[in-house]
């Protein structure tokens, strides 16, 4: 009986996460924002919002926090770390955090790590990143493959080692005297 407790509960949980899904994927396309004008004209009508949406950059781009069955990679901290981060009360953050993912630049999710304390899981979305200056690993960070671009094989350090030429031995391995050495550098 349990089993099918935890069967039905585990088919619901991927359902609402699949909605979610959805429902942010409809946010981006939806958005108004259509161009990096578009964007900036949002952020000199929301300063705050630009800040805080530079904070979740810079966080996200060092985190590596995951969320089982999502790609890619999420900022995970309390509410109370990003206020303390942006300078913006708990309030007012969430605010503009709402701001953020209506307009589909952000996606957010609440979720626990590491015990009981709930933290937000928060990231860039992909229209975010294409209408901003990103960096090159940004879209693979986010769990975005890049369109088009084959993956390369990295070839490993140590067949570049192994097909070096040795260095050249020195014809006479005797050291220097002085005398040596100061005709040299007057030389």
């Amino acid at each position: 009986m349990t089993h099918d407790l935890n069967s039905k509960k585990a088919k619901a949980e991927i359902k609402a996460a699949l909605a979610k899904e959805k429902a942010a994927k409809a946010l981006q396309d939806d958005s108004p924002l259509k161009t990096r004008e578009d964007l900036k004209g949002f952020w000199r009508q929301y300063p705050k919002a630009r800040d805080l949406f530079g904070q979740i950059m810079i966080t996200w781009r060092g985190s590596t926090a995951r969320r089982p069955g999502v790609a890619g990679c999420w900022a995970a901290y309390p509410y109370s770390w990003w206020s303390e981060k942006t300078g913006l009360p708990i309030a007012t953050l969430k605010r503009q955090l709402n701001l953020l993912e209506s307009y589909g630049l952000i996606e957010r999710q609440r979720g626990q790590h590491g015990g009981t304390r709930p933290l937000a899981y928060i990231r860039p979305t992909a229209l975010a990143l294409a209408l901003s200056d990103g960096r090159p690993g940004d879209r693979y960070h986010l769990g975005l493959k890049e369109a088009g671009k084959e993956e390369k094989p990295v070839k490993p350090l140590t067949n570049a080692i192994a097909t070096m030429p040795p260095p050249a031995k020195p014809e006479d391995a005797s050291p220097q005297s002085l005398a040596e050495l100061m005709a040299i550098l007057k030389g």
